[in-house]
């Protein structure tokens, strides 16, 4: 826990009170003990480490003030630019920019704001919830095209001077193709209006729900047909898993199929419903046996687990939509995964269009470019398949799919025991 002010003011009052009473003790002699020199020179480090740590405090509180004050400029500037283009009934675009100057003239001559577009789209760890290890990435221009290597290196065993031998490395090239992501937001001119309403943190909020939302139902879902981006789950022909009395043996054989392959265990994320989560929390590791459940201690099996609702979903017309009738259960690799927003987002202030007068409402709309990408498609010498359609598509490597089958459930008695 980290210490406030007040603490250290106080420790700071107590180490130099003690000093004062060791040095009054010591008096006007010149040679210290061993063991008071260590008690000088612990003294001393404790000064030390505490004026370090009054440092980094101050530095801490310049950071807030100057984050809550750039907060305070973009919602003001931004209000009287949104203003500025109703009354002159433009149509703009804005560019979200991590740095620059936030004045309206500023805005009005460069087209940008300064607004990183991590404050709009949080990190994995600020809830997001998505699975442990996917990479997310900003700021990629253009479509990038991914070399991945599909072959590993052998060390050789040779003597002192004898040359070693070039190894042949393979690469696959992954095409990277982003999509337009975006929403359009209707805000009334009377809220813009009034100083008291952030224009700014209510942009945020509703693009930042939007895109939990969009990101972790196409990350989970295994819908079949869906356009678009799309996880490495989708369209999967799933295999079975028995969640029976036997599941945690049969989870943990399917983890090593992965690591027959090469993958490192470590790095494992299952994903589940939070129906399946519940199942599982009151199912006994071994029939009979007091050795705990399936899911302990946050962990499923011992490995790292995700929930999400968009597990159990299926395509309605493009939709992802809840699937009542199946119960999945997905295992992943998350770092050959790559969630990728290109080029620089945008928010259109729009005051042109036919019903923003008759609705007296500005309509803000914002645009992003995003990829997703399974990079473990071609290596461990992947293969094409047909797709069915008179193309070819390479399996997933590094995440599969499974139908739960809970056979034979557990009577009421075996779970509790």
């Amino acid at each position: 826990m980290s210490k406030t002010r007040q603490d250290l003011e106080l420790a700071m009052r107590e180490v130099q009170s003690n000093m004062g009473a060791f040095y009054e003790k010591i008096g006007t002699r010149e040679e210290l003990t061993a063991e008071e020199l260590a008690q000088e020179a612990k003294f001393n480090r404790e000064v030390e480490n505490l004026e370090r740590e009054f440092r980094i405090l101050n530095m801490n509180d310049d950071a807030a003030q100057r984050a809550a004050a750039h907060k305070e400029d973009i919602k003001k500037v931004f209000r009287e630019y949104m203003m500025g283009v109703a009354n002159r009934r433009e149509n703009r675009e804005i560019l979200l920019l991590p740095s620059g100057g936030n004045t309206t003239a500023n805005i009005e001559a460069s087209g940008a704001i300064a607004l990183d577009i991590k404050e709009i789209i949080p990190t994995l760890h600020e809830g997001l919830g998505l699975p442990q290890g996917v990479r997310i990435v900003t700021g990629v221009t253009g479509n990038e095209l991914y070399p991945v290597s599909i072959n590993d290196v052998k060390l050789e065993e040779v003597g002192e001077v004898v040359a070693l031998n070039d190894q042949v490395v393979d690469f696959a090239k992954i095409n990277v193709q982003s999509n337009r992501v975006g929403c359009s937001i209707p805000i009334s001119r009377h809220a813009i209006a009034n100083a008291a309403f952030d224009v700014v943190a209510f942009i945020q909020e509703k693009v930042t729900l939007a895109t939990r939302i969009y990101l972790a139902e196409k990350v989970y879902t295994p819908a079949s047909g869906l356009t678009g981006n799309v996880g490495p789950f989708a369209g999967q022909t799933p295999k079975t898993i028995v969640l029976d009395e036997h599941a945690y043996a049969n989870i943990l054989e399917a983890v090593a199929e992965f690591s027959d392959q090469g993958f490192f265990e470590g790095n494992v994320c299952i994903s589940m419903s939070r129906k399946t989560e519940a199942y599982l929390k009151a199912l006994p590791k071994i029939p009979g046996a007091a050795a705990g459940f399936v899911i302990e201690n946050g962990l499923c099996a011992g490995y790292p687990y995700t929930l999400s609702h968009y597990v159990n979903s299926k395509n309605d017309n493009n939709a992802i939509v809840p699937d009542a009738d199946n119960e999945y259960f997905e295992i992943g690799y998350w770092e050959w995964f790559a969630l990728q927003s290109h080029d620089t987002p945008s928010l259109i202030i729009d005051a042109t269009s036919s019903d923003v007068a008759m609705k007296n409402i500005i309509r803000v709309i914002f645009n992003s470019f995003w990829s997703m990408t399974d990079l473990s498609t071609h290596i461990n010498g992947g293969k094409p398949v047909s797709d069915g359609h008179g193309g070819y598509t390479y399996p997933s490597q590094a995440f599969q799919l499974y139908k739960v089958d809970r056979g034979v459930t557990p009577s009421s008695a075996e779970i509790g025991g």
